[in-house]
């Protein structure tokens, strides 16, 4: 097992930056190169992280002997492209979701990643956070007897943009796209604790929802149906504030989640947990704590994973992601059908 590893990150924005900023809270995980659209915007994520190096294109980071790995935090529709690229380069690759825009891209990357004998994960960094593992544990243990269904959500309300990536389809736009994969992939994995396997798929799946003016999907919900007979409700949004909150149900009780997909809130996931309501008793708060960011458990668990191809359950393997996009390019279709 390596005891340390660094990595090269592909984008500047946001994600990027906590990404970077958790790692610097790592002894085990560090950036040591960043490329961006451009040169400057390389340069100036550089110095706000102090970085080793920048690079003006990606091909140029992944001839950097230093950079072992690669976080792709970049738009959408780059990651088919970037991930192979960093695939074929020898790199392990860490891939923001969602990893493509549709299963076949997906199996793509999966099969380049196998031919290659390296690293790859979908990047849904709840499931690299342990609130999951204790979660699985309380439901394995019938904490709220049988489970029989999921409400998830996460939605968000910004202003309308054509121009802008979660409203241009040519920018990957959409809240399925964006988000949607949170809940699925959460309904997927409690589906897969009822029926004894690390996940499972829906037998069927109705949606609806809304497209605004630009095609996207400002406003998106399905219900998936297993053949356990367990449901889930799952909805995403960018144009309306439909939260973060889910909800497991069970024959006796339920347990809230205030927000799963970014644990405590922010990205740095220090402090979170969950809610369990049991019948005739008490309520009990169940409290997570961690010493590092979010992040920074998300790029060492690809650490500790390694010589593997793939992650260990509950974080998403290669079947697992296959399956998520799956159910999404079903989603869309359904709701563009619609």
């Amino acid at each position: 097992m390596k005891a340390t590893l660094s990595w090269g990150v592909v984008g500047t924005g946001g994600i990027a930056a906590a990404f970077a900023e958790a790692l610097q809270r790592s002894e085990r995980c560090r950036v040591v190169n960043v490329v961006g659209t451009s040169l400057e915007k390389a340069q100036t994520f550089q110095r706000r992280w102090a970085l080793p190096a920048a690079s003006g294109t990606l091909a140029e980071l992944l001839a950097d002997p230093r950079v072992e790995a690669v976080y792709i935090a970049s738009p959408h529709p780059a990651h088919e492209a970037q991930a192979i690229a960093s695939v074929e380069a020898g790199k392990h690759v860490l891939c923001e979701k969602p990893i493509a825009l549709e299963a076949a891209s997906a199996a793509r990357i999966l099969a380049a990643a196998e031919r290659r004998r390296v690293f790859l994960m979908e990047a849904f960094m709840y499931r690299c956070h342990p609130l999951v593992r204790e979660l699985v544990a309380r439901l394995s243990d019938g904490v709220i007897g049988a489970v029989r269904h999921v409400r998830a959500d996460f939605g968000f309300r910004v202003p309308r943009n054509p121009d802008g990536r979660l409203f241009d389809l040519k920018l990957g736009g959409g809240s399925i796209w964006d988000v949607g994969g949170y809940p699925v992939s959460f309904a997927r994995l409690v589906a897969g604790i009822v029926e004894g396997a690390p996940f499972a798929e829906p037998v069927r799946l109705a949606a609806t929802g809304r497209l605004g003016p630009t095609g996207a999907d400002e406003l998106a919900t399905a219900l998936l149906t297993f053949a356990s007979g367990f449901t889930a409700e799952v909805t995403s949004a960018v144009r309306f504030d439909v939260g973060t909150e889910t909800v497991v149900f069970g024959e006796a009780g339920k347990i809230v989640l205030p927000n799963p997909w970014i644990p405590g809130g922010d990205r740095q996931g220090l402090s979170t947990g969950f809610t369990i309501h049991r019948d005739g008793c008490e309520t009990e708060d169940v409290l997570i704590r961690t010493e590092r960011a979010t992040y920074a458990l998300e790029a060492e668990l690809v650490l500790d994973s390694l010589p593997a191809l793939q992650a260990s359950w509950p974080a998403m393997s290669w079947a697992d992601t296959l399956g998520n996009m799956r159910v999404m390019d079903a989603w869309r279709a359904a709701l563009v059908a619609g």
